[in-house]
């Protein structure tokens, strides 16, 4: 019995100011105790509630069977006009216990009911509890659940229901704060520190009543909180009594296995691969930015491979004939003015420069600021200019060679991934629009040379912004 308080007194310490010592029948079961004072008389003196006598007996009450018998059923609510009230279900279900089934409905209830916003027919609902209580009585009474047992769980489901009404905003007042559930069976306005002296007084002799035990438990699992509500540091209390009185229930019941399914097995897998439950438009994605990405690595490996190749092949000299030494060199003809006066504003804005051979005239187009950086594409400020050219080029016959040059800083792009490539990309945009406004596409060729002809050295930011250059050269037919 020293054991047993002991537990008792793990599970909660309850204010001695509100217990009172209860006198115990000599044939033991069930006492009435009050916690008003009796030296203070107090206008709810008849409240009073049932609490268990340890080490009593139980009186002659058959003990309860292992199944459940065929519960009763209550009459589901009326709906409510905003359409969100829940429907009392039936009384009946299943649990830990005969008396956690019995009462399983009507702890269904307490989450709907918490959650709810309105209930505009609370007298109905107050209807409806009231018989789902007594249905409870009923069924349990027809599982053989002792008297005093069930008069403690009624008492519980009371306090427990009436706590979660009067905590929503439709339940505060009115109707429950008058007509609660208590009141209706027990003539008592609050349960929130009676339950807890008759879980104490229970815990005494778990063995005995452990049903109820169990229900008080879900009570508080489910939200039930009582007196604690209003202390300080009451949630925290409250958690180590639930878990106490875990324990305690634990000690009679057995320790619950943790696993749900104690031979589970998961379903057997096909060995399907991934990619098979995909879809073909994801798998197609993926393979398309693989070969991207590969095409890109390629192209960077390839262009870093070639650059000294192009650089040393430019640099082979074809060697020169030998000159007679017999013969006279010939007078150098005149140069003809083929472009220059027709490009003579643009040479002193220093846009263009001209040079007037016989065999050929040389328009060298400055790069700085023709083409954006890693770019083929002539910026708009300079196709004018490129237009003129053309008109320049238009009355006067022969091949057209357009050879780009870029300065020694590289640059990395899926379109051109070298300066090779940037220089002959930049020569064929302006090949393209000199066709437009002079002559066939047949007429133009283009070369690149990237950064091997530099006109100056690659030391600042002016000497290359010089080598960033695109020369036009008309080639001269014999005749002219």
């Amino acid at each position: 019995m020293r054991s047993r308080s002991r537990a008792c007194a793990r599970i909660g310490r309850l204010r001695t100011s509100t217990s009172t010592y209860c006198r115990h029948p000599p044939t033991g079961g069930y006492v009435i105790v009050s916690t008003n004072d009796p030296q203070q008389p107090s206008p709810d003196d008849e409240r009073t509630i049932l609490i268990p006598s340890p080490g009593g007996k139980r009186g002659a009450a058959a003990p309860a069977p292992q199944a459940p018998a065929p519960q009763a059923a209550a009459p589901s609510p009326a709906p409510a006009d905003n359409g969100g009230a829940p429907a009392i279900p039936r009384i009946g279900g299943h649990g830990l216990n005969p008396l956690v089934a019995a009462a399983s409905p009507l702890l269904d209830l307490v989450l709907p009911l918490r959650h709810m916003a309105a209930y505009p027919q609370v007298e109905h609902l107050r209807q409806q509890l009231v018989a789902g209580i007594k249905s409870f009585e009923q069924t349990a009474k027809a599982a053989q659940v002792p008297t005093d047992a069930i008069a403690v769980a009624r008492y519980s489901l009371c306090t427990f229901l009436d706590e979660t009404i009067s905590a929503t905003p439709w339940g505060s007042g009115g109707v429950w704060s008058s007509r609660s559930l208590l009141v209706t069976f027990h003539n008592e306005a609050s349960g929130g520190e009676k339950f807890f002296l008759v879980l104490q007084k229970l815990c005494q002799d778990p063995g005995t009543h452990i049903d109820v035990l169990e229900l008080m438990y879900l009570c508080l699992s489910l939200g039930l909180e009582g007196r604690y509500r209003v202390l300080d540091g009451g949630r925290g209390q409250l958690d180590i009594l639930r878990e106490r009185l875990l324990e305690l229930i634990s000690r009679q019941r057995g320790v619950v296995e943790p696993a749900l399914s104690l031979h589970w097995q998961g379903a057997g897998g096909k060995g399907e691969a991934l990619w098979r439950m995909l879809p073909v438009w994801v798998v197609a994605a993926i393979a398309l930015s693989v070969l991207v990405l590969l095409h890109m690595a390629l192209s960077f490996s390839l262009s870093r491979a070639s650059t000294p190749v192009h650089t040393r092949l430019h640099g082979i000299a074809v060697a020169a004939w030998p000159a007679s030494a017999a013969a006279a060199p010939l007078p150098a003809p005149a140069a003809p003015a083929r472009v220059a006066k027709f490009l003579a504003p643009e040479i002193e804005q220093g846009l263009v420069s001209v040079s007037e051979l016989p065999d050929r005239s040389i328009i060298t187009l400055m790069g700085n600021g023709v083409f954006a950086p890693g770019s083929a594409e002539v910026t708009a400020s300079f196709v004018p200019l490129l237009q003129k050219i053309g008109d320049a080029l238009r009355p006067v016959d022969g091949k057209v060679k357009v050879v780009g040059h870029t300065d020694n800083t590289t640059g990395f792009s899926t379109r051109y991934p070298s300066n090779w490539d940037l220089s002959k990309g930049r020569a064929a945009t302006v090949a393209r629009m000199l066709g437009e406004r002079a002559g066939p596409p047949e007429r133009y060729s283009v070369e690149g040379r990237g950064d091997t002809e530099p006109v100056a050295p690659n030391d600042s930011a002016a000497n290359r912004a010089r080598n960033r250059r695109v020369v036009i050269m008309l080639l001269a037919p014999p005749s002219a």
